[in-house]
């Protein structure tokens, strides 16, 4: 039932992950005035001649945001034609739009006007949640599959509001991390855990503070990823249908050891473009499994 739409859904998804890193070579590489101030065409132009490598990075990235913000617009369709008996379907299919245009209007209006870090911070979240409601319509199309409705499993009130207390850390750990890169912080500190081989605490009106505090942050997360690892293992013991969220945070954690990895070896490598990469890559895992258990949380008025 429904195999094509499976498909093309677990497709655009796909495509979804790859503008995520498309975005982070241009930020990595410092692409992103590889077209000057024009947008959409580059300097003004469908093909620039004999563009430099910047130009390519930045134009690529454009050409490929722009194909995939169709296919998203299409799946939103779908998706809302084929399983409009799923509440959460509609919700999703016009976030999943709203989200991918807000996206390409935000990256436009950088190029042309310029933004601040603090701002184009930002991006990389919006890009996240674009990607999170692109993956749960994914979701979806494979849980009516399966099931032909939502699955529903029960949750407390209190591991749901730290579930969702949870989530809005997590966002603020991201765009920390966002506005490392976005102020070119990430090498701000030398050594790791120290920020230095001779200093635990820079000074936080600095490069080094910016970096340092996004550490920080990503401890807490980890130390919290924990905690919730532990709390769903002792739920699942009581309540076995909880066992696939206690699944999802084995992952969650996974991902979060996979990401506070990949940052020290950023500093270790001096900002090797694949490690990066990675980085970004490990967090957006991260964020669309927490996106899921959410999503699960958001069902327990369907529980009867």
């Amino acid at each position: 039932m429904n195999k094509l739409l499976k498909i093309y859904s677990v497709a655009t998804t796909i495509g979804m992950f790859l503008i995520l890193l498309m975005g982070a070579i241009v930020t990595t590489t410092d692409s992103g005035d590889g077209c000057g101030n024009s947008w959409p065409l580059c300097y003004g132009k469908l093909l620039p001649p004999q563009p430099e490598l910047e130009t390519i990075i930045e134009y690529s990235h454009r050409i490929v945001s722009g194909f995939l913000g169709i296919m998203v617009i299409i799946l939103a369709i779908w998706a809302w034609k084929k399983l409009n008996h799923i509440r959460e379907t509609k919700l999703l299919a016009f976030l999943s739009v709203f989200l991918i245009v807000f996206q390409g209007l935000l990256g436009a209006a950088a190029v042309i006007w310029g933004q601040s870090s603090a701002v184009l911070a930002l991006h990389f979240g919006i890009s996240l949640l674009s990607l999170a409601t692109v993956f749960l319509l994914t979701v979806l199309v494979f849980e009516n599959d399966r099931f032909g409705k939502e699955y529903v499993v029960a949750m407390g009130v209190k591991f749901r509001t730290n579930l969702y207390t949870f989530f809005g850390f997590l966002y603020i750990v991201i765009y920390s991390g966002a506005f490392v890169r976005h102020t070119k912080s990430s090498l701000a500190c030398s050594s790791w855990p120290m920020c230095s081989a001779d200093e635990w605490f820079p000074s936080l009106n600095s490069l080094e503070g910016v970096h340092f505090v996004h550490r920080i942050l990503a401890f807490l997360l980890v130390i919290w990823l924990l905690y919730l690892l532990i709390r769903t293992k002792q739920i699942t013991k009581q309540n076995s249908a909880f066992r696939v969220v206690h699944k999802a945070f084995i992952y969650a954690f996974l991902f979060v050891l996979l990401q506070v990895t990949s940052g020290a070896l950023v500093v270790f490598t001096k900002l090797n473009l694949f490690i990066a990469l990675a980085h970004g890559f490990f967090i957006s895992c991260l964020f669309v499994i927490i996106s899921y258990v959410l999503l699960l949380a958001s069902r327990q008025k369907l529980i009867k």
